[in-house]
């Protein structure tokens, strides 16, 4: 998952069928360390009506289509 991809929620994350889910694009993908040293993959995606891009983990979110 990178910049500019379509995302919207994953079932377990939202629980609705996929047309009632809303769409985002991705703005940010930033990787972590934890502090028992996992790696986490963090990500902002934005979407219409919201002025602040929604943060979560990558497994939140479904990629739709990736940016060219």
């Amino acid at each position: 998952m990178k910049r500019g991809d379509l995302v919207t929620f994953t079932p377990e994350a939202w629980g609705t069928p996929l047309a009632d889910r809303p769409l985002g694009v991705v703005t940010k993908v930033e990787k972590r360390s934890t502090a028992n040293g996992n790696c986490l993959v963090q990500v902002d995606a934005i979407f219409p009506g919201d002025d602040i891009p929604y943060s979560s983990n990558i497994k939140v979110f479904e990629l739709l289509n990736e940016s060219w």
